[in-house]
């Protein structure tokens, strides 16, 4: 799924919608507004609020019902979110953006808090722990630049693939991140 409405992209600048999405397209499973709401802290009728707000935009669609059919499920209305070309609306774009890299920041922060907890309580790592973070810079020619993308999305994809329907529930084990592929810009004058 490609976005690339600007309103649709906006709709997406809430930390709480991206939770939603990530969890959705991520699982692959459906999920309640109520099983949502928990992951994100937020009541079931906010919650509601929310999915229907992502479901206005195509993001998620309601799906079949299960058990009693009390409570609506909702899905993810594809299988990968996209947000489009960069040709239109900057600014939309730029607050989505804003939206996940504060989501990340947060999500570093409390990890580098648990691990400064576990260290000060004499915790020892497991040895094959990875960083919080890594960052760096890799010498390619154009030809390799996209090789070299391709394939780290595509191990991504290996291991998505790897996780059974059960280890996708509301309760299974997440581990997240977030590739960016820059190139250098070279510096104007000013």
């Amino acid at each position: 799924m490609v976005i690339s409405d600007p309103q649709a992209i906006r709709a997406l600048a809430h930390e709480a919608r991206l939770e939603v999405l990530e969890e959705l397209f991520a699982s692959q499973s459906t999920r309640t507004a109520t099983e949502l709401a928990s992951r994100c802290n937020l009541t079931p009728s906010a919650m509601s609020y929310h999915l229907r707000a992502l479901e206005k935009y195509g993001y998620v669609e309601r799906a079949a019902s299960e058990g009693d059919g009390r409570e609506r499920r909702w899905k993810a209305a594809g299988d990968q979110l996209v947000v489009g070309s960069l040709t239109e609306s900057t600014a939309a774009k730029n607050a989505f953006l804003n939206v996940q890299l504060n989501a990340f920041r947060e999500r570093l922060s409390v990890e580098i808090n648990r691990r400064d907890a576990e260290r000060k309580a004499g915790i020892e790592p497991s040895p094959g722990r990875p960083p919080v973070l890594t960052t760096g810079m890799v010498f390619l020619r154009k030809e390799l630049q996209e090789e070299f993308a391709q394939r780290v999305y595509g191990l991504v994809d290996e291991y998505e693939a790897m996780a059974e329907p059960e280890e996708r529930g509301v309760e299974g084990e997440r581990i997240y991140y977030m590739l960016s592929f820059l190139p250098e810009v070279a510096a104007t004058d000013s």
